[in-house]
Parts: structure tokens; C-alpha cells; sequence
């Protein structure tokens, strides 16, 4: 009931947020659309024990974000998406686990809360997606009503050094118990080529998601380091290296190096390497992590060209093997994949 009482009086607002009562009190706020269409394409071969799986399909997907003041330094924000995913798929990629049949078609209420601002402070309480650390532990950018959690994140700058707090729980589908997490978190711009951070974080799994992994533990904490050093106007390096409080299986780290050819064109190389137990995890999606899978290591490769401002293709590719023969969460077979994704943003 509070679920459905939050989306209700969220919706409300911002309907009511489009006129100009709101935003009577400082002319110069107006509500604010954007938004992306995606046309995702991917081409997927899948090593198993000496039998391959190749997956072949395309990914659509269409994200309108609405923000609107309601007073001063108060805003309401929703997002709404809709996805559409052909039979070739495969398992995996639809972002919620409703919709079915050969062609899948999805529409929700992904994302909807407030966001206060205040003497430096800002807070944003809310369903939302969050990213900790580099996103080794938890990245969360699904959509669908049961992906994205309920959260406080409140975030202030005192400096160069960015701090944030965020208190969250999962917004799994009925008769499902969710997890709960909180994170503290920082970053420090030691110059102005060289970032550098670090991340706590602890979750309590509901029962479900721990039955579900046979995860060893029902509290875990995250601690990783995070940066980036621009190498030159070209050339920026980002890693990040996680460990986590289980016994086993409990590290990771990503590298990434990215190159700007020019102001059209950027080319990326990343390697990983995250083990079973490196990341939060999700009772719907699993692995919460940048990375391609838990319990894997390997490499990315990609290349994106911007035609115009808000349009853009990237073409890339990933190889990864397994660490371990079997795996709580995933990282169950080898995997080569070549995809592309285009995006228009609006």
C-alpha cells in the first residue's frame, strides 16, 4: 500500500507540477523532459562443457525522464520506459520479469520520488538508480517497477571532495522478502587530471535472494578504491579494486583506458576479473556489478562515434572465461559477444 500511495502521490504531483502553481515562487522553473530511444543488437556465443549456445536478438528500448518543480529547490522526477525484446534473445535481457510470450513487451514506472536541494546538500528519496564506488559492488541502471530500489541518497560537496550517503532497499514483486543496504562513499579531486575514492557498503538479503544464490552469508560489506587519471586531453585510465567480507571468492578489479580520436570518435579497451561473492546481489538480476558477470575475467573493446550531439553508435566486444568450474550467482559458461547499440537522446 505504501508502494502504491508513493507512485500515486508522485504521478499527482507532477500532472499538477506541469501548470504554474509550483512555480509561482521562481519564475525561471519550468518542468524538464528528456529522454533516449535504443536499438540494441548483440550477437552472443555461449561455451558450456563442450556445448556452444549462440544467441542472437535485438533490444529497443525507450526511456522518458520528467522532472518538475513543485517549489523552491523541490522537484518531483519520475521515469517511464518501454522495451521491447524479439524471441531470439534468449534468456536475460528483459529488464523485469513479467512480460512473456515469443515477442516481450514491457512498460512501467521505472524510477519516481522527490529531490530537494539546500545549502550544499542534495537529497533525493525515491524509487532510483544508484551506482557505488566505480561499480564493481552495485550499478544499478535496469528498468522495470520490481529493478530499481527505494532510497535516501543525500550527496554534498565540501571542497574537492564529494560525499555521499545512501540508505536503500530492494522493491522486489510480492511475497518476496527484499534486501536491505546502506553506503558511505567519497571521491577527492587531488588535481585536476586525477580523481580518487572509496566505498563502504552493507547489505542484508532478504531470505529469497539468499536461498535463491546459496549465498554464504546474510550480511556482507563491500570496501573498494576507485579513480581515474587523465594521461592527457586523449588518454583517460579509470580502475577500481573491490573485496568484500565473504571467506571465499571475494575479489575483484576492473581497468578500463579509453582514447579520443578525435571529437567524434573514442576507443576503449578494459580488462576484469570479479569472483563469485565481489558484488551485491539482486534476487531479480543477479549481478549488480559493471563488470559482465560475476565468477569471470576478460577483456571489453569498443568504439563509439557520435554522428551529432544526441546521436551516437557504439560497437564493441567482450570475451570472458570462467574462474571457477561452478558458480552461486553467474559466470556459468565462457562467453564471446559482438554487439552495437545506437541511441538517439532527446
Amino acid at each position: 500500500m505504501k508502494k502504491i500511495l508513493l507512485a500515486t502521490l508522485t504521478a499527482s504531483i507532477i500532472i499538477s507540477g506541469a501548470g504554474t502553481t509550483f512555480a509561482a515562487e521562481d519564475s525561471n522553473q519550468e518542468m524538464k523532459l528528456d529522454g533516449s530511444l535504443s536499438i540494441h543488437y548483440r550477437d552472443q556465443l555461449d561455451k558450456s562443457n563442450g556445448a556452444d549456445t549462440t544467441k542472437t536478438g535485438w533490444k529497443t528500448t525507450l526511456t522518458l525522464n520528467i522532472d518538475a518543480p513543485l517549489a523552491k529547490n523541490l522537484d518531483a522526477y519520475a521515469s517511464l520506459n518501454y522495451q521491447n525484446i524479439n524471441s531470439n534473445a534468449g534468456a536475460g535481457w528483459i529488464n523485469d520479469h513479467e512480460p512473456s510470450g515469443a515477442d516481450k513487451n514491457y512498460a512501467a514506472l521505472s524510477a519516481y520520488g522527490l529531490k530537494y536541494n539546500n545549502n550544499g546538500y542534495s537529497y533525493v528519496v525515491g524509487s532510483q538508480d544508484i551506482t557505488l564506488g566505480g561499480g564493481l559492488a552495485y550499478d544499478n541502471g535496469y528498468i522495470g517497477k520490481n529493478n530499481l530500489p527505494y532510497a535516501l541518497n543525500v550527496s554534498k560537496k565540501v571542497g574537492a571532495t564529494d560525499l555521499n550517503v545512501i540508505v536503500a532497499k530492494t522493491n522486489y514483486q510480492a511475497g518476496i522478502e527484499n534486501d536491505k543496504f546502506y553506503a558511505v562513499q567519497g571521491s577527492y579531486a587531488i588535481t585536476p587530471e586525477t580523481n580518487l575514492g572509496a566505498m563502504f557498503a552493507h547489505v542484508s538479503y532478504g531470505k529469497k535472494t539468499l536461498s535463491t544464490y546459496h549465498l554464504p552469508d546474510s550480511h556482507v560489506n563491500f570496501y573498494s578504491v576507485y579513480g581515474s587519471h587523465k594521461l592527457s586531453d586523449q588518454v583517460t585510465l579509470s580502475a577500481e579494486y573491490l573485496k568484500s567480507s565473504t571467506k571465499t571468492d571475494n575479489q575483484a578489479y576492473q581497468t578500463n583506458l579509453s582514447y579520443k580520436l578525435d571529437g567524434k570518435n573514442t576507443l576503449s579497451v578494459g580488462y576484469y576479473h570479479a569472483e563469485d561473492q565481489s558484488d551485491i546481489v539482486d534476487y531479480n538480476e543477479a549481478d549488480m556489478t559493471t563488470t559482465c558477470n560475476t565468477n569471470t575475467q576478460g577483456y571489453t573493446v569498443s568504439w563509439k562515434h557520435n554522428f551529432e550531439k544526441n546521436i551516437s553508435l557504439k560497437i564493441g566486444y567482450l570475451n570472458y572465461t570462467k574462474i571457477n568450474a561452478t558458480s552461486n550467482i553467474a559466470g556459468g559458461t565462457d562467453r564471446n559477444r559482438f554487439y552495437s547499440t545506437a541511441t538517439i537522446s532527446f
